[in-house]
């Protein structure tokens, strides 16, 4: 775990799958330096411990929360997930409201993702996709994550921000792309309905890695959110 700056909330910034500490490097050079924010390595990421497989967002939740203990972080927290790294904080936020100041979400997963796609899917192609999910070198569960953040409930009512891509990265062969924008715009509109209030914003021009892309967007958010 890596912190700098020390206007608080401490802002947490939590990666993708598979991801580690490096993938918020453009933002963290374009944020005003004296805010407080931290990045780090999940278990089987980077120099990070390693961890037995298959793991969940439980897991890393619980992991997260005692990691934060430990560096004296004090909460609440403002918690920036991007992609997986969403799902993490979705359930984070939920498990822990008292300890969370603001959420920020970017190209997040949606907890409803499987279960909706697979109901345009055949059956070989729901069995390909859980295949290659579950090669994840982090060793994440991912449909069991999905149920662990659905089963949480809801999230704190506090400043929320989803920013989705407007760059198609494209589907699978044989995903009907009509079909999987619609879902996912959707969702997207749904993750920002998660908190009264919720505001989503378009990433234009940017693909899926937004923080990488448009880090001065993702640090917006987080400002508006620390106001």
């Amino acid at each position: 775990m890596a912190c700098r700056g020390s206007q608080g909330p401490t802002v947490v910034l939590e990666a993708g799958l598979t991801g580690d500490h490096r993938a918020w490097d453009e933002v963290l050079r374009t944020a005003p330096p004296e805010i407080r924010m931290c990045v780090y390595d999940r278990a089987n990421i980077g120099s990070s411990d390693s961890a037995p497989t298959p793991r969940s967002a439980q897991e890393v939740v619980d992991d997260l929360s005692s990691l934060l203990a430990t560096a004296n972080e004090e909460p609440p927290y403002v918690l920036v997930g991007h992609s997986f790294g969403g799902i993490f904080v979705q359930l984070y936020a939920a498990q822990h409201p008292a300890d969370v100041a603001g959420v920020v979400l970017i190209e997040s997963n949606h907890p409803d993702e499987a279960r909706q796609f697979e109901r345009h899917l055949t059956r070989r192609q729901i069995e390909l996709d859980r295949e290659m999910a579950a090669e994840n070198s982090e060793g994440i569960d991912i449909y069991e994550s999905y149920h662990e953040v659905r089963k949480a409930g809801s999230l704190p009512d506090v400043p929320l921000i989803v920013i989705t891509a407007t760059r198609d990265e494209g589907w699978p062969p044989g995903w009907d792309p009509k079909v999987f924008d619609r879902l996912r715009a959707s969702q997207q509109a749904d993750l920002a309905r998660l908190v009264p209030g919720g505001i989503q914003i378009l990433a234009k021009g940017s693909g899926h890695f937004v923080p990488e892309e448009r880090p001065e967007l993702v640090v917006k958010a987080i400002l508006r959110v620390l106001s």
